[in-house]
């Protein structure tokens, strides 16, 4: 860090103390952790990290299906449905323990939330399988208020949904602005034509999971039968995960470090239209407006119910 000007820190919390306070890196807002620096050294770590030829990576903005379809790829490369126990917080750039994916066997099936820029230098060089998931924003600004709100320490923010929903809609979060992290990842594409990348929306593979399950089968090489495809799709419903990430924190952790009395963690409902339960009218229409003029020409059609 040597020589390296101390990034300015923006402070985004609201009037009531709610939020968190930034700093760029590259264009992008980062929450800070620890201090700035850490993370620019971290991030630095992880656009050196060497990646192989037969890696997977699965790219989501958080709360857009990213640990799901970890489950389901790392299943179809195993040739069962059976869950891991160990390797997806491990195998997720950007978190504490990333730098333990060099001790994943091969064939790994890597995932992050971080944008391109910020993930390993060789990963168009390599053509490295990519899998893009997006979701609808507006389940994602609640499914990410209710994580960030059910955090004790790292994430807390002691809010109400309505002002998260300001700070989200101006991209004041945790992994910034999610329509900037669409537009940077079509963007990637767009420059990077020979990269193999599949695009999925989170309510596609909830609506009929098995026909992309399949999909994701045939992108990442694997020959599959209907037969297993059906029973990832029954190990991967969000019921059956969530009693399974349950039992997996019981044996590595005390939920209740974590997470508030009452929360169910990781998973908790993957519905498609739970805002509804959330967003106010007027809430809607800011956010209806906000949406037809920022993803104007990229083309996507989100699903809200």
């Amino acid at each position: 860090m040597e020589g390296q000007q101390t990034p300015e820190i923006l402070d985004y919390r609201n009037e009531n103390g709610n939020g968190w306070s930034f700093y760029k890196n590259d264009g992008v807002l980062r929450r800070i952790g620890s201090t700035p620096e850490d993370d620019i050294e971290m991030i630095r770590k992880v656009q050196k990290l060497e990646l192989r030829d037969d890696d997977v990576l699965i790219a989501a903005y958080p709360k857009c299906g990213t640990h799901w379809l970890w489950e389901i790829v790392t299943m179809l490369r195993a040739g069962n449905s059976e869950y891991q126990k160990e390797a997806k917080e491990v195998a997720m750039l950007g978190m504490p323990k990333y730098e333990r994916a060099d001790e994943l066997p091969s064939p790994r099936v890597l995932n992050s939330h971080l944008h391109f820029r910020h993930l390993p230098e060789k990963l168009a060089e390599k053509n490295i399988k990519t899998i893009f998931i997006m979701r609808n924003p507006k389940d994602v600004s609640v499914s990410y208020y209710s994580h960030v709100n059910g955090m004790k320490a790292s994430f807390r923010f002691d809010g109400t949904y309505s002002e998260y929903l300001e700070l989200f809609l101006e991209g004041k979060v945790s992994s910034g602005d999610y329509v900037d992290y669409v537009k940077d990842w079509l963007q990637v594409k767009q420059d990077n034509p020979d990269l193999p990348m599949l695009t999925l929306f989170y309510e596609n593979l909830k609506m009929d999971p098995v026909k992309n399950i399949k999909t994701v089968a045939d992108f990442i090489g694997v020959s599959v039968s209907d037969e297993l495809c059906e029973q990832i799709a029954e190990a991967c419903s969000f019921k059956k995960l969530r009693a399974a990430d349950t039992e997996v924190k019981q044996h590595t952790s005390n939920p209740s470090d974590i997470w508030k009395e009452g929360h169910q963690g990781m998973y908790r409902k993957g519905e498609v239209g739970d805002w509804k339960n959330w967003i106010t009218v007027a809430e809607n229409e800011i956010f209806d407006s906000l949406i037809e003029r920022r993803f104007e020409g990229t083309g996507i059609v989100f699903t809200y119910e």
